[in-house]
């Protein structure tokens, strides 16, 4: 008879590698966010009669 893997799943190296994985690009896209609305530059609207 075969023997059967009775570990539990966090002790196996696949979860958390696509655990962190996932974890590091939200990380990613939060941070991206972050930088975009904390340095945006103002728009600034011309005047329709300076054109």
């Amino acid at each position: 008879m075969a023997e059967r893997d009775t570990q539990p799943w966090y002790h196996h190296f696949w979860p958390w590698f696509v655990i962190v994985l996932l974890g590091s690009s939200v990380s990613a896209s939060l941070y991206t966010v972050y930088l975009a609305m904390s340095t945006a530059e103002p728009v600034i609207k011309e005047p329709l009669d300076q054109r």
